[in-house]
Order: C-alpha cells, then sequence, then structure tokens
C-alpha cells in the first residue's frame, strides 16, 4: 500500500452550505499540500474521489479528504 495525503476539517453546522464549505476548505487545503509535494492534482481531481465523515470523541463532525500515492509515484 502506498502513501495517502490528507486533510480535514470540522464541520461547524449541520447544513449543506456548511459541509459545502468544510469538504471545499480541506481539499483546498490538500490540493496545497499535494503541491508543496510537486503531485500535480486540479482541484477537480480530489474533488471527484470525494470524502469521508467522521465524529470524534467530543461529538465534533470532521470530513476528510484523502488523494492516494502509489509506491511507484
Amino acid at each position: 500500500m502506498g502513501a495517502t495525503y490528507s486533510a480535514s476539517g470540522r464541520i461547524t453546522a449541520d447544513s449543506p452550505e456548511a459541509i459545502a464549505s468544510a469538504v471545499r476548505a480541506a481539499t483546498e487545503e490538500l490540493h496545497g499540500i499535494l503541491q508543496n509535494h510537486g503531485i500535480d492534482a486540479s482541484f477537480d481531481d480530489i474533488a471527484l474521489l470525494g470524502h469521508s465523515e467522521s465524529w470524534d470523541g467530543e461529538g465534533q463532525r470532521w470530513i476528510h479528504v484523502y488523494w492516494p500515492v502509489d509506491k511507484a509515484g
């Protein structure tokens, strides 16, 4: 299994706008991380992979975006 780059953001409200905002912010952060590592991926490329959601021990809701990198890349 290869490396995975990721970024996360807290969802501040239970509305479609808040969720979209958190996803957008995390995707922008991940885009910057990938650029800093010399990986040429567009915002749209990252967005196509979707996101996941989780809750932490304090009941806060988070979104996570990932970019998998195979061992050869």
